[in-house]
């Protein structure tokens, strides 16, 4: 039978886990643009879109489809 303090420590190795995981898999991926000359230029293209959308509408809210394309594409 699992205790009440070995379940909780059981999800915070969990989560810690799945942190590091999702920051390893970010940094391949800046890796893979810095490799990838071709998709780079779009990269700094969405990035650039991104930050304009961020200054013409600071307060986060859905937007239409057009903006999400670029905000995914980014990250």
């Amino acid at each position: 039978m699992i205790t009440e303090h070995q379940e909780v420590a059981r999800y915070r190795v969990a989560e810690r886990i799945r942190i590091a995981e999702a920051r390893a898999r970010r940094q391949e991926v800046r890796e893979a643009l810095k490799v990838d000359r071709v998709s780079a230029p779009r990269h700094e293209l969405a990035v650039v879109l991104r930050r304009l959308a961020d200054r013409l509408e600071p307060q986060p809210r859905n937007r239409r489809p057009g903006l999400s394309v670029v905000r995914s594409q980014a990250r």
